[in-house]
């Protein structure tokens, strides 16, 4: 008996132990690519809409370019929601808490702060406290941050949000729709085109009817493109690249040539009908009707113009899987797109703040040209733009202010970080009062918040015991670094997907 329990006890110890297989990095890296270099390109897009006059047709061509990131926001976002939920049943309810949450309160505290911003510039301190001076102001602040609030006009990178809430509204019958339209989807996707199409030519051209010229229709028609409707296409066109990840990915990678080369003969015959339409702006002796028309050139409502963006959000995409195919993990490259990433919507909701603080300064550098003009004013803008994200990351308001939960406050190093704040600050006093700019004061006001972010951490970290200090210490260095596999992020609320988001099934790669 006792040698047969020993026999047992053997066969156990020298039975191989079956390491748990890792899990396939499922990541979608190109995601991140396009997501990143489109936040680069609206940063840019805006220095060239700040700083170059209409004369400025070089210029201006980039600009029209760069204008495909807006489609590209509404495409992304369409395609991360659709790829999160295409396996799964969607509880709407839920999903609308979530989302609103993190989508929401940035957006509700930076529309804030430019409306007071706006105030600020036109009047000063005075022009702020006169808002609250009489009921009578104060119902009338309401009604205007009201009104900012629904069409996202307290800044004019803001309307995305409201149209990103617009969508977060109608997903959950969009997916069922998809879910429930099996094998008519590209005839669904014509059908959007063709609606596109519509909408795009009429914007350009004024209100099709007389219906749509008062009332409620002509509200609407003036505030056109604060709603999801001038947008449908490419957001529906980003849920069924989604929904037929497999096939889209294949086709995708099997054409490239051919997509990229139909796409570069798309862009430049583009530009060239610009260029056409540039030196007629440009001759005109009227400085207003020059500008009308170079705005008309370059609107991205122009119907001939959305196919060369359509085709840079193609290129884009397939340079992205190039880049997924080939990406080293734990490179330079990839931690710069990896942080990146995690950073992009507080990047966009602080980027305008920043850049008005830049041009106030860097359009009084008369004496350099207008490429080195646009140069600096971009970098110093992506620059300081990151300082104050990594500033509000580290600090008890980043939740609200970036839509991601605050760095580990038991990894964070407060005396470093004041040190670098002291510094920061110093740098930026000297800057104001020797160098007469206004981006001294943005360094030195960043750099206080550092200050009071690394203040609150320093507390917080020597209010604890020796013992819990080593604990939380040991806890935090512990903690996995979160994990990327079968895991996306929202390009508007960079939150990371459910971990459930995907079952093993997937969908039919029929379109």
């Amino acid at each position: 008996m006792s040698d047969k329990a020993g026999d047992l006890t053997e066969e156990k110890v020298e039975a191989p132990v079956q390491a748990k297989p890792a899990k396939k990095d499922r990541h979608l890296y190109q995601i991140d690519f396009v997501r990143l270099v489109t936040f680069a390109g609206v940063i840019l897009d805006h220095v060239i809409l700040g700083m170059v006059p209409y004369t400025a047709v070089v210029a201006q061509g980039v600009g029209l370019m760069l204008r495909y990131t807006r489609y590209c926001f509404f495409a992304l976002t369409g395609f991360v929601l659709t790829y999160q939920y295409r396996n799964r049943e969607l509880h709407a309810p839920t999903f609308w808490r979530k989302r609103y949450k993190l989508i929401g309160l940035p957006f509700l505290v930076w529309s804030l702060f430019y409306w007071l911003k706006k105030h600020y510039d036109h009047g000063g301190i005075d022009g702020v406290t006169q808002i609250f001076s009489s009921a009578h102001d104060i119902g009338l602040a309401v009604k205007s941050i009201g009104y900012d609030l629904i069409t996202g006009h307290a800044a004019y990178h803001l309307y995305f949000m409201s149209v990103s809430m617009q969508i977060y509204l109608v997903f959950p019958a969009v997916l069922w729709m998809i879910k429930r339209t099996w094998g008519y989807h590209r005839y669904l996707l014509a059908l959007s085109a063709l609606i596109q199409a519509w909408f795009m030519y009429q914007m350009v051209r004024g209100a099709p009817t007389a219906l749509f010229e008062s009332g409620v229709l002509g509200a609407l028609w003036r505030y056109l493109p604060v709603t999801i409707l001038p947008y449908q296409f490419f957001i529906f066109a980003g849920c069924l690249a989604a929904y037929h990840f497999d096939a889209f990915t294949d086709f995708m990678k099997r054409w490239r040539w051919f997509i990229v080369g139909a796409g570069l003969a798309t862009i430049i015959t583009t530009l060239v009908y610009f260029a056409r339409k540039a030196n007629i702006a440009t001759g005109m002796e009227d400085p207003a009707a020059g500008t009308e028309e170079m705005f008309r050139a370059t609107n991205v409502f122009m119907l001939h113009n959305a196919f060369a963006l359509l085709s840079i959000i193609c290129i884009l995409y397939i340079l992205g899987t190039v880049w997924q195919s080939r990406r080293t993990p734990g490179s330079v490259p990839d931690t710069i797109l990896r942080k990146g990433s995690d950073r992009s919507y507080g990047i966009y909701l602080a980027h305008v703040f920043v850049l008005s603080e830049v041009m106030s300064t860097t359009r009084q550098w008369i004496n350099l040209s207008q490429f080195w003009m646009i140069f600096f004013t971009y970098l110093i803008t992506i620059v300081l733009t990151v300082a104050l994200v990594e500033t509000l990351r580290r600090s008890p308001v980043s939740l609200i202010t970036t839509g991601r939960e605050r760095e580990d406050w038991r990894q964070q190093r407060p005396f470093e970080s004041a040190l670098v704040a002291c510094g920061g600050i110093a740098f930026g006093l000297a800057l104001r009062f020797w160098g007469n700019t206004s981006i001294g004061s943005l360094i030195a006001a960043i750099s206080a918040l550092l200050l009071v972010s690394a203040a609150v951490v320093a507390y917080r970290q020597l209010s604890e015991t020796r013992e819990q200090r080593a604990a939380d210490v040991a806890t935090a260095l512990a903690a996995d670094a979160p994990s990327q596999v079968n895991e996306l992020d929202d390009p508007v609320t960079d939150a990371p997907i459910d971990q459930d988001a995907e079952s093993s099934v997937d969908p039919s790669p029929r379109v």
